[in-house]
Parts: C-alpha cells; structure tokens; sequence
C-alpha cells in the first residue's frame, strides 16, 4: 500500500520530469536549422517558428527576434532566442542567427 506522500508524489512526478529543461546549444542550433532557412519567405519562417513555441517581435526594421521561454516549473528560467535577419526586399530569411541561450536563476 502506498502512503499518502507516496501518492502525492506519483501524481507530481510527470508534472515535474516534464518541467525538466536542459540547456542544450547545439541541439536548438540543429533545430532551428531544420525549422527555417536561409532563402524561404519570411511570412513561412514566422508561421512555422510560432508553430514550435516562439513568439516573434516583427517591429523592428533589423533583426525579427523570436523568443521561447523554456524550464518555468523550475526555479530557472532560460530564454531560446533565435533572430531572422531579412534578405534583400525583405520578403525572405537572408540569414538565421541562434544566440547562446540565457538562464536566469529566480
């Protein structure tokens, strides 16, 4: 029989594995590499990084910065930040740049 900080436990657990976040540069690298190109239209590299979490700032004329809050169940925050830089017309993707990612300890 389990007690009942046992079955409190068995409930949280998933909740808890699932707020896991291990900062992984290379593997976001990767990602986003296969998510957005270089060359495709801008409006298809916006729907398809909102598609996978990011939210896109596309006021500014330099780089569109999307950004994707990642670990909030536990007590660190880290932000993937990916930025579009525009191709010339500026309708397509000239260039995708993947900082390093950014966690803070609340």
């Amino acid at each position: 029989m389990m007690g009942n900080a046992g079955k409190l436990l068995a409930l949280l657990a998933p909740a808890l594995l699932a707020g896991c976040y291990t900062v992984d540069q290379a593997r976001l690298t990767s990602f986003v590499g296969e998510t957005v190109q270089a060359g495709m239209p801008l409006d298809q590299a916006l729907v398809r990084m909102n598609t996978e979490g990011f939210s896109c700032d596309t006021r500014s004329a330099g780089p569109i910065v999307c950004v994707r809050m990642q670990g909030r169940l536990l007590p660190n925050a880290c932000t993937e930040k990916v930025e579009l830089v525009r191709g010339p017309g500026g309708r397509t993707v000239g260039r995708v740049d993947v900082p390093p990612i950014k966690c803070t300890h609340v």
